[in-house]
């Protein structure tokens, strides 16, 4: 899976940044990567509410309206409020990865 794969890379890069003494921080956060039956779609859009569903044109007939109102979603807010905490935590204090998910969503 995408998941899978980014938290491999990213303790790869953990790995040799630690074995050169750097303090470089290395966080991966994750908007709804479900397993479901919409997991191209999930992966794509990433369930966050953004102009980048219409732009993208992967709803076909479908209007971002619409699919907002049927379906949880994260709002681009909660993202962002995920890599302001990242960032303000103590240098001492390594955050490996977030996953957030909207309340509501099928598994």
């Amino acid at each position: 899976s995408h998941g899978e794969f980014f938290k491999r890379l990213t303790e790869g890069l953990r790995r040799e940044l630690m074995a050169l003494n750097s303090h470089i921080r290395i966080t991966v956060i994750f908007a709804d990567l479900s397993s479901s039956e919409q997991t191209l779609k999930a992966s794509t859009l990433g369930y966050v509410e953004t102009e980048f569903v219409d732009a993208m044109g992967t709803m076909g007939e479908t209007n971002s309206a619409a699919y907002y109102k049927e379906n949880p979603f994260l709002a681009s807010r909660d993202i962002s409020d995920a890599v302001i905490y990242t960032l303000s935590t103590p240098p001492h204090v390594q955050i490996h990865d977030i996953t957030i998910k909207p309340i509501g969503e099928k598994f």
